[in-house]
């Protein structure tokens, strides 16, 4: 890692020895000059970090502090000082709450969440081979076979990892198919069969929780989602929270946003088509004037 002068190997805060220099004396002008600090609160932030997925290397590429040194941090005792400068560049990363958020591209990351996302959307009606299509790779791909839970590993194991680049991929594939049906019955029967979760009873934020579990539904995939709209827009008329209405249906929070917002799509749609009942009535009274209305003479003229 070179220092943004380009001129030399960065040290503290990213800065070559010269350049270091020059910040050293310009906070202890200031009187802001304090090259040691407990040692605590790094601890604490790697912990979460390890906790998000991002492993020690991963947290080296992103703040710039060697390994090692992280390492040095973790095994030391609680009255260990470190250099401000690492406590800052350290802290200065948030734990995410997915690791592939901040890892690159080919960085290893828990296939947990990943794997939860594909599923729900094979449950609900997604053929796997279509999915692995939008990702770009083929069904027989051992990633796609990961996804699926099937022993991918040499040695028999499922594969517990996948690449930052893949995970985000899945991501985003679900965050656009989740609200929409698939169109295999078949791949729902294989959900169900499996026990798979549908996208609507996971909760945004528990998908990546190693430690979550779904908010099974009462309500299955075809004619019992309408059932369940129609229900949404008669609590929601009546004044009822979100939270409310998903304790009364067995649901949960974030699916009865989804079937409001869903209503309110086909009712906006509705509005904008043409009355049926007026026109069919339009067309009745009108029927008379056209019988009274003389047939103008076709016959050509001599």
């Amino acid at each position: 890692m070179s220092c943004a002068c380009g001129t030399g190997q960065a040290k503290g805060l990213g800065l070559c020895a010269t350049h270091y220099a020059e910040y050293r004396r310009r906070q202890i002008t200031y009187g802001r000059w304090n090259p040691r600090v407990p040692a605590d609160a790094v601890r604490a932030h790697v912990e979460a970090m390890r906790a998000a997925g991002v492993n020690q290397n991963q947290l080296a590429k992103l703040t710039g502090v060697a390994q090692p040194s992280l390492s040095r941090i973790m095994a030391t005792g609680p009255d260990k000082q470190i250099a401000a400068w690492v406590e800052a560049a350290v802290l200065a990363v948030p734990v995410p709450e997915r690791a592939a958020a901040v890892t690159t591209d080919t960085a290893l990351v828990s296939i947990l969440g990943a794997r939860r996302r594909f599923q729900a959307l094979v449950a609900s009606g997604y053929p796997a081979a279509q999915l692995a299509r939008e990702l770009g790779v083929t069904r027989t791909n051992r990633t796609i076979h990961s996804l699926m839970g099937h022993r991918a590993d040499s040695d028999g194991r499922v594969t517990q990892e996948i690449s930052a680049e893949r995970e985000r991929a899945v991501k985003a594939l679900f965050d656009r198919l989740q609200m929409t049906p698939g169109p295999s019955a078949q791949s729902r029967a294989l959900g169900e069969r499996r026990g798979w979760p549908l996208p609507m009873e996971w909760d945004e934020h528990a998908l990546d929780d190693p430690n979550a579990r779904p908010v099974r539904a009462r309500w299955t995939p075809g004619s019992a989602w309408e059932e369940r709209r129609e229900q949404v827009a008669a609590l929601t008329a009546r004044g009822l929270t979100e939270n409310e209405i998903a304790d009364r249906l067995g649901t949960n929070a974030r699916q009865v946003a989804r079937d409001r917002a869903r209503h309110n799509e086909r009712t906006e749609a509705t509005a904008r088509e043409p009355n049926s009942a007026a026109v069919a009535v339009r067309t009745r009274r009108d029927i008379p004037a056209h019988r009274t209305t003389p047939t103008p003479d076709r016959r050509r003229s001599r």
